[in-house]
C-alpha cells in the first residue's frame, strides 16, 4: 500500500470517447486494464491524463474526445492526499471548457497544473527519439508545467508575442508596414523577456532529469555492454551553452535579444522568428553517439524508459509528492528482464498499466488491481 502520499481513488466518465458512463474504484497501488484491441484501455489512461493537464496526451482535438452523437464529455475524479479533492473537467460543442477543484470554477486552465500530477509512457513516446524537436518540447513543457504552474502562463505569453511579431514580419515583406524599426524592438524585448524564462527552466529540468536519467539507465539496461554506455541529455539552444550554463536569466534575455536584433532581415525576409525557445531541442546521446542516428532500437527503448522514469523521479522530488504512473500497452515491447527492472524502479507508485493479456504481468501478480475492460466498461 502507498502510504503519505496522492493517489487516484475514483474516477467517473460521461460520454468519453467510447465511455458512456463509468463510475470506477481504484486500487492506491497497480491497476492493471486488460482486454482486446479497441475496447478503451487506452481512453482510460488517456482520461486520467486529461485531469493532470487538461487535454489529451493524443495529438487530438479536444472535440474528437466527446462521444459520436453526445453534446459533452465530462470527467469527474477524487484525488486523496491528506484530504480528499474531487477535479471535474468538462468540454462540450461549442468549444466551452469548463475545469472545477472541490466545486469551484477555475478561470484558467493553468490554475488546473499541480493538482494531478502523472507521467504516461506509450508506444507513442518513442517518438522523443525518432521525431522532430516539437515532440521533445512538448515533453518538457508538460513536465515543468506540472511542477510550476507559472510556467505554463509564461509559455502562453511567449507564443501569443510569437504570433504578434511574424504577423508583424509578413506585413512588413508585404510593404503593409514601413516604419517598423521601434515596434519589431519591442516585440523583440518582449519576446526575450518571456522567452528567457522558460529557456533557463528548460535547461534547469533537463539537466536535473539528465543525472537522474543516467543512474536509472545503468540499472534497467539489460545487456552488459548497454550498462557501459552512458546516457546524456543535454538543451540546445541557439544561446551559447556557456551562457546557459550560468543559469543568469538576465544574461540569456540579453542574448536573446540581441539575436533577435541582429536577425531583422533575415527574419522579414522569412516572414518568421529564426531565435527563441520555440525553435530548441533535446540531445539525447550514448556515450558520444546521437541516439537517433546511431542507436538500435532496443538502446531507443532503454533510453525513453530511463527518461520516463527520471521524469516521475523529478516530479516526486521537486513537489514531495508522488505522480501517477500511466502505461499503455509498453509491456509488449520489452522482455521480462526488462519488464522487471522496470516495474522495480517504480515501486512505491500509484500505477495503471494497461495491457492485452492479464497474465503478461506476473510480476505484480498478487498486488495489483485488474480490471478487464470491454466494450467501454470495466469489471474488476
Amino acid at each position: 500500500m502507498i502510504k503519505n502520499c496522492m493517489f487516484l481513488k475514483r474516477i467517473l466518465l460521461e460520454n468519453y470517447r467510447n465511455y458512456t458512463s463509468l463510475d470506477l474504484s481504484l486500487s492506491n497501488d497497480v491497476n492493471i486494464f486488460y482486454g482486446n484491441n479497441g475496447q478503451g484501455k487506452t481512453n482510460l489512461l488517456e482520461a486520467i491524463f486529461y485531469t493532470a493537464i487538461g487535454k489529451s496526451f493524443r495529438n487530438t482535438k479536444d472535440s474528437d474526445v466527446i462521444q459520436s452523437g453526445k453534446e459533452a464529455f465530462q470527467i469527474d475524479i477524487e484525488i486523496c492526499s491528506d484530504i480528499t479533492e474531487n477535479i471535474s473537467v468538462k468540454y462540450n460543442k461549442n468549444k466551452e471548457k469548463y475545469i472545477k477543484v472541490n466545486g469551484l470554477y477555475l478561470r484558467k486552465l493553468g490554475h488546473l497544473m499541480g493538482s494531478v500530477l502523472a507521467v504516461i509512457f506509450s508506444p507513442e513516446d518513442m517518438q522523443l527519439i525518432s521525431e522532430g524537436p516539437s515532440v521533445r518540447r512538448k515533453f518538457m513543457d508538460i513536465a515543468i508545467s506540472q511542477k510550476n504552474a507559472s510556467y505554463y502562463f509564461d509559455l502562453l505569453q511567449y507564443q501569443k508575442i510569437l504570433v504578434q511579431k511574424n504577423n508583424l514580419l509578413r506585413n512588413i515583406k508585404c510593404g503593409k508596414v514601413k516604419d517598423y524599426g521601434e515596434i519589431l524592438s519591442i516585440w523583440n524585448e518582449q519576446l526575450a523577456e518571456s522567452g528567457s524564462r522558460i529557456i533557463c527552466e528548460r535547461f534547469r529540468l533537463i539537466k536535473e532529469i539528465s543525472e537522474i536519467a543516467e543512474e536509472k539507465h545503468r540499472k534497467i539496461a539489460v545487456e552488459s555492454a548497454e550498462r557501459e554506455e552512458k546516457l546524456k541529455i543535454f538543451y540546445h539552444s541557439d544561446i551559447p551553452r556557456e551562457i546557459i550554463e550560468a543559469e543568469n536569466r538576465n544574461a540569456v534575455k540579453n542574448e536573446l535579444f540581441l539575436m533577435l536584433e541582429n536577425r531583422r532581415e533575415k527574419e522579414i525576409e522569412r516572414e518568421m522568428t529564426l531565435s527563441g525557445p520555440h525553435r530548441d531541442d533535446i540531445d539525447l546521446k550514448l556515450d558520444e553517439n546521437d541516439l537517433k542516428r546511431f542507436g538500435s532500437q532496443g538502446q531507443k527503448r532503454t533510453a525513453v524508459l530511463a527518461l520516463k522514469i527520471a521524469e516521475l523521479e523529478l516530479l516526486k522530488k521537486s513537489t514531495g509528492r508522488n505522480p501517477i504512473f500511466l502505461l499503455d500497452d509498453v509491456f509488449s515491447e520489452l522482455d521480462h528482464q526488462r519488464q522487471e527492472a522496470f516495474l522495480s524502479e517504480i515501486c512505491g507508485v500509484q500505477t495503471f498499466i494497461s495491457c492485452v493479456e492479464a497474465q503478461s504481468i506476473p510480476f505484480y501478480k498478487n498486488n495489483a488491481a485488474f480490471y478487464e475492460i470491454k466494450n467501454g466498461s470495466a469489471v474488476l
